[in-house]
């Protein structure tokens, strides 16, 4: 009980020290991949397919993407100096995103300034700048953050038919 309760209280954050700051309260590494998500996140994705995926790239790093697209209402003119080389009617732009679901292994744990805020971001640019691998895995499944009250309020509508089966 005198174990829980020490190990309670150093993992508690004293000041807000982002979202990979707290990895460096662990009071022990873990011996295995440890997955790290918001917790403003509602998703079916399949985690043991994560962990699978992320073994099988042998990175030290996975992050969780989830493809964002964004429709230019207007037309957009390609150009070159001042000349017009094409236009595109209401294109839409794609790109992946961060998902806010992670997998690390313990090593990465390292690059974490302790009781310091260090956002997830900033720990893979590290890794990165490292030249350690750093997979991404996409997420297909049904994912929504909740963070705000109208992504919230869709997350409810939507939790019937996405998790009922």
């Amino acid at each position: 009980m005198i174990a829980l309760q020490r190990r309670e209280e150093r993992s508690r954050e004293e000041q807000r020290l982002g979202t990979a700051g707290p990895l460096s309260l662990l009071p022990e590494w873990p011996g295995e991949p440890l997955i790290v998500m918001n917790g403003d996140l509602l998703t079916k994705l399949n985690f043991a397919h994560l962990l699978d995926y992320h073994r099988n790239q042998e990175a030290i790093a996975t992050t969780c993407v989830r493809e964002h697209k964004t429709q230019v209402p207007y037309g957009v003119i390609e150009t070159e100096e001042q000349q017009m080389t094409g236009i595109e009617e209401k294109p839409t732009e794609r790109y992946f995103v961060n998902a806010e679901i992670y997998v690390l292994e313990p090593e990465t744990l390292g690059l974490v300034p302790g009781n310091e805020f260090f956002d997830m971001t900033e720990l893979f640019e590290a890794i990165i700048e490292r030249e350690a691998e750093a997979s991404v895995f996409p997420v297909r499944e049904y994912w929504q953050d909740v963070g705000q009250r109208e992504d919230f309020r869709r997350a409810n509508g939507e939790y019937e038919e996405a998790f009922d089966e």
